[in-house]
């Protein structure tokens, strides 16, 4: 719909024919789970017209679920109604896929009462959504608030994890009766989770704004129209670019792994799997060039027969000074070909500096090469010289817990390259982070999947414990477009 090609009064007409031909046919150009995310702070008190915003929200809100069309799956989340002080109160009311009564009954029960933890909120939101199957299905996260932010947490960086998690997610808001200082906000969590900002100033408006919202985060309704005969024999296009598709997916959900990995030189006491993490302990040093690396974990299912990018994404406390990840290809400690990351802290600057590498090692001589990343936050630059100061280490080290790396392993006929994306994270210019490698040729795979948790042998950096949580681990396929 073109908002800017359109009068006030013809936008609102097209919106109600749109939502109800929508209703009445059920046709979309793909089925959605949506994940409502509904302000319970105690703002929402707050009136308009007399009538508490919370009232009016849940009003619509109900009526919005007995129209949502067939094909669609809805949950409901809230946050800010337990307690008044608390920054972790946030909670699932309703799980996607949850009938409608269910979701209305729990609509009609929420009272606000606190604050409002949306970062949070949205963290738990979207990784929750991420896992719901089948993965493939078009994904949404409707975030309804009146205002800002109040529990120290940064949701637009919460909210830009809905690009990086592997499946189609955008992140929806809706501003209800919101200042310029939230409006602002609310419109970097919709920018940063790649989906849009409604803004409403009145009850009539946020009736409008909702059905908006529905209309984006449901897809376009399916145009029925007549086709040519000669257009309809013709063949479809082929898509543009690679074609690229999951071939593999672990993401630790058992309490044991699963019988596709084996692990080599096994200590059961520096691993566990548990909530969906795979978690892994190291005090040693090497990693593929050892001759017997401690918890190697192995891939022993097959890889794609061409092609093919190796996805595993992780978070960590990153306190050893030197905390490293390997992935890549190992037969033995003389023949690889392995990427991966470390963690650097720098004490004296209280600071984190981030390298990748990607090394070839064969027949017992590596050849390797990698290049420094820094971790910038809200445009301060935390590296060993820090913009505008001494950088708050806390910080550093509490987003790097919290918000997870993506290394990818990749292979392009015999050419293998990787990539370093720090989600949330973002460059000088507020572009996400992403660190790219240049690339290298193996005639023969040197080996068998693996990675391996450790830290680098280096006098300067060699103190503490390695720990590091595993979110997932995924192979794709790639093939070329018309292949």
């Amino acid at each position: 719909m073109k908002r800017n090609m359109m009068s006030r009064h013809a936008r609102s007409i097209a919106v109600s024919v749109a939502i109800s031909a929508m209703t009445a046919t059920g046709a979309y150009a793909s089925a959605t789970d949506i994940l409502f995310i509904l302000d319970g702070s105690g703002s929402m008190w707050g009136q308009i017209d007399k009538i508490a915003k919370i009232t009016t929200a849940k009003e619509t809100l109900t009526k919005l679920i007995d129209d949502v069309p067939d094909g669609a799956r809805v949950g409901l989340m809230t946050y800010g109604t337990q307690s008044k002080e608390s920054c972790v109160d946030f909670r699932t009311l309703n799980e996607v896929g949850a009938s409608a009564e269910a979701i209305k009954a729990s609509i009609a029960d929420i009272k606000p009462l606190g604050k409002t933890p949306m970062g949070m909120s949205l963290s738990v939101g979207i990784a929750s959504l991420s896992k719901v199957e089948p993965l493939d299905r078009q994904k949404a996260v409707v975030l309804i608030s009146d205002g800002i932010e109040t529990c120290d947490s940064d949701p637009c960086t919460s909210a830009a994890m809905a690009k990086y998690l592997g499946v189609n997610m955008k992140v929806h808001v809706v501003g209800f009766d919101v200042d310029q200082e939230a409006k602002a906000q609310l419109q970097c969590i919709a920018n940063a989770g790649g989906g849009q900002y409604f803004n409403a100033d009145d009850t009539a408006g946020f009736n409008k704004a909702m059905e908006e919202v529905i209309e984006v985060a449901q897809g376009a309704p399916v145009v029925i129209a007549q086709v040519a005969p000669a257009a309809a024999e013709e063949a479809p296009a082929e898509p543009e670019g690679p074609v690229i598709t999951e071939f593999f997916r672990e993401d630790f959900d058992g309490e044991v792994l699963s019988d596709r990995f084996e692990i080599e030189n096994e200590n059961p006491d520096n691993y566990i799997v548990d909530g969906g993490v795979l978690t892994v302990l190291s005090t040693k040093f090497g990693t593929f060039d050892a001759e017997a690396p401690e918890n190697l974990f192995k891939y022993t299912g097959e890889l794609p027969r061409g092609d093919w990018d190796v996805e595993i994404q992780f978070t960590g406390e990153y306190t050893a000074k030197a905390d490293r990840l390997t992935l890549g290809l190992r037969k033995d400690e003389n023949n690889y070909i392995a990427t991966g990351h470390f963690g650097m802290l720098f004490s004296a600057a209280r600071c984190q500096k981030t390298e990748m590498f990607l090394t070839k090692m064969t027949k017992g001589e590596a050849d390797s090469h990698g290049r420094p990343m820094r971790a910038v936050k809200d445009g301060q630059c935390y590296h060993a010289k820090p913009f505008g100061g001494e950088a708050n280490w806390d910080v550093i080290q509490a987003d790097l817990l919290e918000k997870p790396i993506k290394l990818t392993f990749s292979k392009r006929g015999r050419a293998y390259t990787s990539k370093i994306e720090m989600v949330g994270f973002t460059d000088a210019d507020g572009n996400p982070y992403i660190l790219e490698s240049d690339k290298y040729t193996s005639l023969r795979s040197p080996g068998t999947l693996a990675f391996q948790v450790d830290r680098m042998n280096n006098s300067s950096y060699a103190s503490g414990e390695v720990l590091m949580m595993i979110d997932s681990l995924v192979i794709n396929e790639v093939k070329s477009g018309g292949q």
